[in-house]
């Protein structure tokens, strides 16, 4: 009997070993298929992402993501990206753009172009003095010298004779001439077209035609020649010329000034 028992002891025995066995070399195969077999993923040692922070980064483990970019908003997104091969993107930093894809940032410039023309200056009165007869633009006025009823075109200014005329503003003497009528008379033609003209001058002028003169320049003297008003006392009788029509000269003058 105690043979008996011993020796199916025996046999249990050395079946319940043979099962421990197989057991280890099958759990040793199951550690070394998961540690060399089977591909792991990378691990993320750290992935830090901050709205409304600067200075934001994105560490990946086998592919390196560097954060550079931070926008005023506060979103830091990353801006250079390297991996272990060399133009490459790898899950991680697809998965980070994806998230953060990159603005750009449009500066507007604004020039400011500024004022170098010099305003043209204001002209002067030819003469001081009252004035005799105005303009009459286009109506008939009588000729105290003639009793001729006839328009007045310009403007008569009382002047002692021998007082200096000026020019009104800058211009080119255009003509010196003795009108039969008006005497010794100058035209100027100024820079925006008008035209200026001095009658009833003295003979000793101080210009003459196709001179250049600068605003207030003396270009003669009140004088006698002016026989179309020599009923009248001595004065200047002056005239201004727009598109080739009689203007005031007063009008214009005040206007300017």
């Amino acid at each position: 009997m105690n043979t008996t028992k011993h020796t199916a002891m025996s046999g249990k025995g050395f079946y319940v070993a043979l099962s421990l066995c197989v057991a280890m070399v099958g759990a040793a195969c199951w550690y070394a298929y998961t540690e060399t077999g089977t591909p792991k993923k990378p691990s993320v040692s750290e992935n830090s992402v901050s709205d409304g922070m600067e200075g934001t980064s994105v560490t990946t483990t086998g592919a390196t993501t560097t954060t550079t970019q931070t926008e005023s908003s506060g979103h830091s997104v990353a801006g250079t990206m390297s991996s272990g091969i060399s133009g490459t993107v790898t899950t991680a930093e697809k998965d980070v753009l994806a998230v953060f894809p990159p603005k750009t940032t449009t500066t507007e410039t604004t020039v400011v172009t500024a004022q170098t023309t010099a305003p043209a200056e204001r002209p002067v009165y030819p003469i001081a003095g009252d004035i005799l007869q105005p303009f009459s633009n286009g109506e008939l006025v009588k000729s105290p010298t003639t009793g001729v009823w006839q328009t007045h075109n310009g403007v008569d200014f009382a002047a002692a004779a021998g007082t200096e005329v000026c020019c009104i503003a800058d211009g080119t003497v255009t003509s010196v001439e003795r009108d039969p009528l008006w005497g010794v008379c100058v035209t100027i033609l100024h820079a925006d077209g008008t035209v200026s003209r001095y009658c009833g001058l003295n003979e000793g002028l101080t210009v003459s035609a196709g001179e250049v003169l600068e605003r207030g320049k003396v270009i003669g003297a009140v004088g006698d020649t002016a026989d179309a008003e020599s009923a009248l006392e001595s004065h200047l009788h002056f005239e201004l010329l727009q598109n080739e029509r009689y203007v005031d000269p007063i009008a214009y003058l005040e206007k300017k000034n």
